[in-house]
């Protein structure tokens, strides 16, 4: 699997959850929600070049988002609301994908890769 995958999988669960909580969440939630899926592509755009910085950028934002996500009362409240409505349950799996997966998939992709160039030389 290519590397820049998984935060392109970010970007675009992110960004439909986003979308879903227009006009439901602070304007500066969304404005947030907006930067991170820039960086997310911005980030994707330069592994896609093969730029060093790309691979980190990557990294950094992936245990960031796992941080904000892991550390956010609000998330937490909201996974508890799991099921409460179809709405909920939607927003509940983009934040689990968005937040969860997608960055540890890439975490793990970046350590096979490490771990291959470390091998090779």
């Amino acid at each position: 699997m290519k590397l820049f995958i998984p935060l392109i999988g970010s970007a675009m669960t992110l960004s439909l959850g986003g979308i879903l909580l227009i006009n439901k969440v602070p304007f500066i939630i969304s404005l947030g929600t907006l930067i991170a899926v820039l960086l997310f592509l911005t980030s994707s755009l330069l592994i896609y070049k093969e730029h060093k910085s790309g691979y980190y950028l990557g990294l950094v934002l992936s245990i960031l988002s796992i941080l904000a996500s892991a550390t956010s009362t609000t998330h937490d409240r909201a996974l508890l609301a799991f099921g409460s409505s179809l709405y909920i349950s939607i927003l509940d799996i983009l934040m689990l994908l968005g937040f969860y997966f997608f960055p540890v998939l890439y975490i793990i992709l970046f350590a096979k890769k490490l771990k291959r160039s470390m091998t090779n030389k």
